[in-house]
């Protein structure tokens, strides 16, 4: 909204709706639950509505005006059904019957693409803060992946990446391709703050339709495993999205030393807890999901 800024959200998830032009409706991302149009804000009645961010359908569509001599094709979870359709797209690219490929992070997963002398990188920003330990090598692993697509047989290609943030580590080392500059910068901060390769991670998810009954079960669950395991516990908390499909969500994640026998033990509580935790009535219909070595 123009007026206060109101965003519609999904009425199952903690989560903001996305306008695909296809379908001409509101999606989300998270269950796939589809809303008609809004027209009038929820939040204070206004009529004036704008849209914040892009996605491929808008890159395709502004790159055809520029370009309007370019064969642009977009792919993306909405443009490709099935395989068929992902193969023929792959090699319409590559009989070069498509000048510009638009995409998601699948255009460059596992595909090997000759000819390609440019290759663009739209608000690599995001790529770099997602609240994960794992956030800076998995955006270093994708944008030098991307490197590699551009000028393979005939010289050297382009990589152009946009970002606000020029600054950012991660950043250089991509454009000095180098592996282990990046691994140096990296490691001593998973060492000090104990996360993989120097410890094993278990995250224990929860999951109810009321907010209060999935926080008491982490609650009594983690206060059970506190004798043994306090100083490996982080949590219980609420994850970043903290409701999908009407069911709220709790998580409580263990660091542990690799010792197998610690890791054996820790693995038999969590078993033990859960099914006295589904013993009581309160919160039999409480659903946990123990997660080794979560990514």
């Amino acid at each position: 909204c123009q007026v206060c800024g109101w965003i519609p959200h999904c009425r199952h998830c903690d989560v903001s709706l996305t306008y695909h032009k296809l379908t001409n409706k509101l999606h989300c991302h998270y269950c796939g639950t589809t809303y008609p149009l809004v027209h009038l804000c929820e939040a204070c009645g206004s009529h004036q509505f704008a849209q914040r961010n892009f996605g491929t359908e808008k890159i395709e569509e502004q790159l055809e005006e520029i370009f309007p001599d370019a064969k642009v094709a977009r792919m993306d979870i909405d443009s490709i059904r099935g395989k068929k359709a992902h193969d023929n797209l792959i090699q319409l690219f590559e009989q070069n019957r498509i000048d510009i490929l638009v995409g998601t992070q699948m255009v460059v997963k596992g595909l090997d693409f000759e000819l390609v002398n440019l290759v663009g990188i739209l608000d690599a920003d995001s790529l770099l803060s997602f609240a994960d330990f794992r956030v800076n090598e998995r955006a270093f692993q994708l944008m030098e992946q991307v490197s590699g697509r551009a000028g393979r047989k005939d010289g050297e290609g382009t990589v152009l990446i946009q970002v606000a943030n020029t600054r950012h580590p991660v950043l250089q080392f991509v454009q000095q391709h180098s592996y282990l500059s990046f691994f140096n910068e990296e490691i001593p901060g998973r060492q000090r703050y104990f996360y993989p390769p120097f410890s094993r991670l278990i995250m224990v998810t929860f999951k109810h339709k009321l907010k209060e009954t999935v926080l008491q079960a982490s609650e009594k669950f983690s206060a059970a495993m506190l004798g043994r395991f306090a100083k490996y516990m982080v949590g219980p908390a609420e994850p970043v999205v903290n409701r999908v499909r009407n069911q709220y969500l709790m998580e409580l994640l263990f660091k542990l030393p690799k010792d197998t026998q610690l890791i054996s033990e820790c693995k038999k509580s969590i078993f033990q807890q859960i099914a006295i935790l589904h013993n009581e009535k309160t919160f039999r219909s409480v659903v946990v999901i123990p997660d080794v070595d979560v990514v």
